[in-house]
C-alpha cells in the first residue's frame, strides 16, 4: 500500500500536534506507516500526540516503529505522546508501558500538570518508593553540587592568603610602632641632661618630627637663634 493512502489524520494546535492513525494495520502497511510518521514529526511541534484508539495492529513490528519514534522525537527536544483507552492496545504495548506516555487524550495529559513537568526532567515520585531521580537528573545536580563546593573552596582559599597577607602587615605595622616607640622613650631620656645645659627651651620642637628630624638639626637651629640674638 503507498504512503499517501495510509488513514492518518493531523492537527495541529500551536505546539501540540495531534496524529490520529486508524485502520487495521499489519506488515503490509508496516513501511508506509513508518515513512508517514517520520515525515510528519519532521515538521514544528513540541508535543506530538499519537492517536491510536482506532488502530488495530495485527503485527508486533509497529512497537518496533513507535520505539524509533519516541527516540526520533526525543532527540528533537520534543515529546511523543500515545493516545488511547483499550484494553487490547494496552495489552499489545504492554511490555513497553513504563517506556511511553500514555493518556486516554490529550485533556488527560494536560491534567497532569505539575506531575507530569516533574516527571519530564526526570523526578519522580512513587507511593512505595518516595522521590526517585533518573541518572541523567542525578549526573546534573552532582555536577552542580560538585561546581558549588569547588568554587567555595576557591573563595575561602582566596580569602586566607588575603587574611595572611593582612596579618603579615599588621604585624610589621606593630613591630615598626614598637621600633618607634623605644626611639621616641630614648630621646625623651636624653632631653634631661641636655635641659640641665640650657640647650632645650622650647620641648614641642622635640615631639615635631616634621620640624626636625635629628639632633644636629636642631642644635644647628639654637645655634643659629644665639646667633641672631
Amino acid at each position: 500500500m503507498k504512503s499517501d493512502l495510509i488513514d492518518i489524520q493531523v492537527e495541529s494546535r500551536g505546539n501540540d500536534v495531534e496524529l490520529t492513525l486508524s485502520g487495521s494495520l499489519g506488515i503490509a502497511q508496516l513501511s508506509a506507516v513508518k515513512e508517514k510518521l517520520d515525515m510528519l514529526v519532521d515538521g514544528p511541534g513540541c508535543f506530538f500526540f499519537l492517536n491510536l484508539q482506532n488502530a488495530h495492529f495485527t503485527s508486533d513490528h509497529y512497537q518496533s516503529v513507535f520505539l524509533e519514534l519516541l527516540n526520533r522525537v526525543k532527540s528533537q527536544k520534543s515529546a511523543l505522546i500515545l493516545i488511547f483507552d483499550s484494553a487490547e492496545l494496552y495489552d499489545y504495548f504492554s511490555r513497553y508501558l513504563n517506556i511511553f506516555e500514555i493518556y486516554e487524550n490529550r485533556n488527560a495529559y494536560k491534567k497532569s500538570g505539575t506531575k507530569k513537568q516533574l516527571q519530564q526532567i526526570g523526578l519522580h515520585y512513587g507511593l512505595r518508593s518516595g522521590i526517585t531521580i533518573s541518572s541523567g537528573v542525578a549526573v546534573a545536580f552532582l555536577s552542580l553540587i560538585v561546581g558549588w563546593i569547588v568554587t567555595l573552596l576557591i573563595i575561602v582559599s582566596t580569602q586566607g592568603h588575603d587574611l595572611s597577607d593582612k596579618q603579615a602587615q599588621i604585624i610589621a605595622l606593630q613591630n615598626q610602632k614598637e621600633r618607634y616607640i623605644k626611639e621616641i622613650d630614648k630621646l625623651e631620656s636624653s632631653i634631661g641632661p641636655l635641659r640641665k645645659l640650657g640647650v632645650v627651651q622650647d620641648t614641642t620642637m622635640l615631639s615635631s618630627f616634621g620640624l626636625i628630624q635629628d639632633w644636629v638639626g636642631y642644635l644647628e637651629y639654637l645655634e643659629n637663634t644665639r646667633r641672631e640674638k
